[in-house]
């Protein structure tokens, strides 16, 4: 059995807000304060807000919890460090009426002076755990960080870019406009703009065969899937959204060993993990599909990729197994009018160094070793069936040599 694998991976892209400059003293009464969060998504575009709820439906949609922090400065030039939300941060919600996100109790603007805000997401880890921690502009920590190996308790972990120097805006609904999933929709309604960014990596699978083997010439084969898992996977370490610590959304460099944002996993201005040494096995499918055809239209897949895995950012070859993917399958065969079937085959294949088609939307193809902060990775298992060819050669006569005759005299 043969693999295939491609890749598909989205880079970040910085966006800082902007300040006005003049110094006042502080008051303590003013408009609501709300939020209009963005996602740069490990999909294929930036979603509205959190890749578990991709597509907006109106009031009573229901998307992911954040918490939100805020400081206050007199001016526009001051690192921000004072409080102005509780040091833990506060819980924002939707809130479906007036299409907006807002902590759960009502904070008011100030009238003088500047906010300056951060975010993580989702307010809670749970299923997964680990201790979430803020330093005003060095960024998140998450400590001691479990992930769930359960694929539909997976948490998409997101921490925010500060916006800086913020004053009072009037919150409008953009005259009843729904939010789109594009990257400027979210500012029309005026909230306080949050890019948030994805901390973990995500891994999806599909199975399709090279070729239509339904239209085999003398046997029809069908291949039905009933696992996909990947084994010697990390699930636990640390988070450092590694910031420099001054009035900036610049990165400092991360820390030698970590897992960075960049496809080489250099030393550079980065975010990063540190992962611990544990493993775990992922079941990122489980059930029956059947795989018969090739063409990528109609090619039986799992749902769109299957579900989202969320692994740590890791190397791939970080153990002495490697990080790999074991398919389960049945095979069946179709000969005249007789059936033969094998149930409970496997194919375990090292996912380390699989070559990518392309990264960042550019042609290059890279091997791919490291599961990256914020990439998605895009798999294709094919099932290749090998064409029966000859190689034919025709054996050389054994010489016996030498057999002498005497002939007798010529008979009369």
């Amino acid at each position: 059995m043969k693999k295939t694998l491609f890749l598909a991976a989205i880079a970040c892209v910085a966006l800082a807000g902007c300040a006005k400059n003049e110094k006042t003293p502080a008051a303590t009464d003013g408009g609501l304060i709300s939020f209009s969060p963005i996602s740069h998504s490990i999909s294929t575009r930036a979603e509205y807000y959190g890749e578990q709820n991709a597509t907006y439906t109106g009031d009573g949609s229901t998307y992911e919890k954040f918490t939100a922090y805020a400081a206050y400065t007199e001016d526009a030039s001051t690192v921000p460090a004072d409080d102005f939300f509780p040091a833990e941060g506060v819980e924002c919600v939707y809130n479906t009426t007036g299409d907006y996100w807002a902590p759960t109790t009502t904070y008011l603007w100030p009238k003088a002076g500047y906010l300056t805000f951060h975010a993580f997401s989702p307010s809670a880890l749970t299923p997964c755990s680990g201790t979430v921690s803020n330093a005003w502009m060095a960024g998140i920590t998450v400590s001691n960080f479990v992930a769930s190996t359960n694929m539909d308790q997976q948490v998409d972990l997101l921490y925010s870019d500060y916006n800086l120097y913020q004053q009072r805006k009037d919150y409008t609904p953009g005259n009843g406009m729904p939010y789109d999933d594009d990257d400027n929709s979210a500012f029309i309604h005026n909230g306080v703009n949050l890019i948030f960014r994805h901390a973990l990596s995500a891994v999806q699978f599909r199975v399709v065969t090279d070729q239509d083997y339904a239209a085999a010439a003398n046997a029809k084969h069908e291949f039905t899937v009933t696992k996909i898992e990947v084994l010697n996977a990390n699930y636990k370490g640390e988070f450092h959204e590694n910031r420099k610590g001054d009035a900036s959304n610049d990165y400092a460099n991360a820390a030698a060993g970590s897992i960075t944002f960049n496809k080489d996993n250099a030393v550079t201005a980065s975010p990063y993990w540190v992962p611990a040494a544990d493993e775990t096995t992922y079941t990122a499918f489980s059930g029956s599909t059947d795989v018969t055809t090739a063409d990528a239209a109609s090619a039986k897949t799992f749902g769109d990729y299957g579900k989202l895995m969320l692994p740590m950012p890791q190397a791939l070859a970080h153990s002495a197994n490697e990080v790999t993917v074991k398919v389960t399958y049945n095979y069946k065969f179709t000969l005249g009018s007789v059936e033969h079937s094998y149930t409970g085959l496997t194919s375990t294949v090292s996912l380390a160094g699989a070559q990518a088609k392309k990264y960042n939307g550019t042609t290059e193809d890279y091997n791919v070793n490291y599961w990256l902060i914020n990439h998605k990775y895009l798999y294709t298992l094919v099932f290749t069936l090998d064409p029966i060819v000859f190689d034919p050669k025709v054996e050389a006569f054994v010489e016996v040599s030498d057999i002498n005759i005497d002939l007798p005299y010529q008979n009369n």
